[in-house]
């Protein structure tokens, strides 16, 4: 009886369970961004980005992309052939730039002493604790509540233009950690990019969409293991340029409102 258990159990096709494609929401301030810091945003050349917004993952989609993800050409393989996420993907649907020189910086640095000087705020030392993890700053890994906490208020009226950067570099850092660069864990952004928002006109210089497409091809090659249960990177990436390639599984499509303002194509989708 046992054998005839086993033989059955064993002919039972194991069904992959939906990825948790890690994702954090990047909602603007209720009122909007302030004029002060929208300035310093569009010098760095990121008001594409900025103007993406806050969609919902639909994670059995990127999951069912995923098992098509083949690591030994970065190609989804489909039945009609292989395709993929290109540059131009990223530059139309996010309005990230990706033209200028690749990302390659420090990956060791006083990350404390740059978060000091940069966001005006150090993050403070560990409390030991046997059971958790209570690094505010992990490596060069920041945890996204202690951040949120300083700059969840209003710019002051008479805040200096030191403070005004500061505030744009965190919404710099929030949106690449949520929409571009985001890891398996939704709660800590990396801080390795401050080092190129110094000053923050710097940023316009580097191919943002190189390297966030080279890190969603890194989260796709783990996520294709038989044994993931889920997944980082721009997922919200991989969801739009399913809606454009298979217009007939996208959800309502918002109609372009006179004058079109420009922007990246992520406006055009009601989720």
């Amino acid at each position: 009886m046992s054998f005839m258990l086993n033989l059955i159990l064993s002919a039972i096709e194991v069904v992959p369970s939906v990825l948790n494609c890690r994702r954090r929401s990047c909602k603007l301030p209720e009122h909007g961004l302030d004029p002060r810091i929208a300035r310093y945003i569009n010098e760095a050349g990121f008001e594409g980005l900025f103007k993406v917004p806050n969609l919902e993952v639909d994670h059995a989609l990127i999951t069912a992309l995923v098992e098509r993800w083949r690591p030994e050409t970065h190609t989804f393989h489909l039945p009609h052939g292989e395709m993929s996420i290109t540059l131009q993907d990223i530059e139309v649907m996010l309005g990230v730039p990706v033209d200028g020189l690749p990302i390659t910086g420090a990956v060791k640095m006083e990350w404390p002493t740059l978060c000091l000087e940069l966001l005006g705020h150090r993050p403070p030392d560990p409390i030991p604790h046997p059971h958790e993890n209570t690094f505010i700053l992990a490596g060069a890994r920041l945890r996204f509540t202690w951040l949120d906490a300083l700059f969840s208020g209003p710019l002051a009226a008479d805040a200096t233009d030191e403070v005004v950067q500061q505030h744009a570099r965190y919404h710099i850092l929030d949106r690449l950690g949520t929409i571009l660069f985001m890891d398996k864990s939704a709660d800590r952004v990396s801080v390795l990019p401050l080092q190129f928002l110094n000053p923050i006109s710097n940023a316009k210089r580097y191919s943002w969409g190189s390297g966030a497409l080279a890190w969603l091809y890194r989260h796709l090659c783990k996520a294709s293991e038989s044994k993931a249960k889920q997944i980082g990177g721009a997922v919200m990436l991989v969801q739009l340029w399913a809606y454009s390639r298979f217009p007939l599984i996208c959800p309502v499509m918002r109609l372009p409102l006179p004058p079109v303002e420009a922007g990246p194509l992520a406006n055009r989708y009601v989720i």
